[in-house]
């Protein structure tokens, strides 16, 4: 009886050596991790002690390990893309610098659109406040009385979100294309709340700009 009851009391030792270990860890996944483990082997133990106060050490003990759980649970989901939708990770690998969790956030504003091929998503020289993105076809946009086509994935009404300003061209997404629509004040009010968002957009856009003026230039050279 007295070995069992040893071996049992191992397991306070154990779960305490646990609790140090994860207290010595900085990674807050790994720390909570450990302190939920922990946790576990304090209620075995509290179970198996029979004391007439387990059943209250066994309730707060449990109540602290699903708290504990939650947060371990948030904690994944800020650092994987699991639950994630196809179309949301093929966006999600446009964000780069972001991680999980921050495009999470970006994805509670995000809107998602079907192009018809004939409504003009910004219009020149209008205002434009809204930002998008164009996942798959083609994108006509009209500038200063010239034409030309974007083929592929590309940010749409950049310039304005970045300025405020009226649009710098109209543009049309093609028949059948997919793209996703961000309400400009929704999308400058995270970026207060999330420096990190902020900071990941502003080089992604700017990367973009670079990138459209490259090809309207080389667009221009052919005509």
């Amino acid at each position: 009886m007295s070995e069992t009851f040893g071996s049992v009391t191992t397991l306070v030792h154990i779960a305490a050596m646990l609790y140090v270990a994860g207290f010595l860890v900085r990674d807050q996944l790994i720390l909570r991790t450990l302190v939920l483990l922990g946790t576990i082997i304090y209620l075995i133990y509290s179970y198996f002690a029979l004391v007439h106060y387990s059943w209250d050490v066994i309730f707060w003990s449990g109540i602290m390990g699903l708290a504990n759980l939650v947060v371990i649970s948030q904690l994944l989901l800020e650092r994987t893309t699991f639950n994630m939708s196809e179309y949301d990770k093929k966006l999600f690998n446009v964000f780069e610098g972001m991680t999980p969790g921050e495009f999470r956030r970006i994805l509670k504003i995000t809107q998602w659109r079907n192009a018809d091929g004939v409504t003009n998503i910004t219009v020149e020289n209008e205002p434009a406040n809204n930002l998008y993105y164009v996942l798959d076809g083609s994108t006509r946009i009209e500038k200063q009385g010239k034409r030309f086509c974007l083929n592929g994935p590309a940010f749409i009404g950049e310039v304005g979100f970045f300025l405020k300003t009226n649009a710098s061209a109209t543009v049309c997404v093609a028949e059948d294309g997919h793209y996703v629509q961000w309400d400009g004040d929704e999308l400058r009010a995270l970026q207060a709340k999330d420096p990190g968002i902020r900071a990941a957009l502003y080089s992604i856009l700017n990367q973009d700009m670079a990138s459209k003026v490259a090809k309207s230039m080389g667009a221009e050279a052919l005509a």
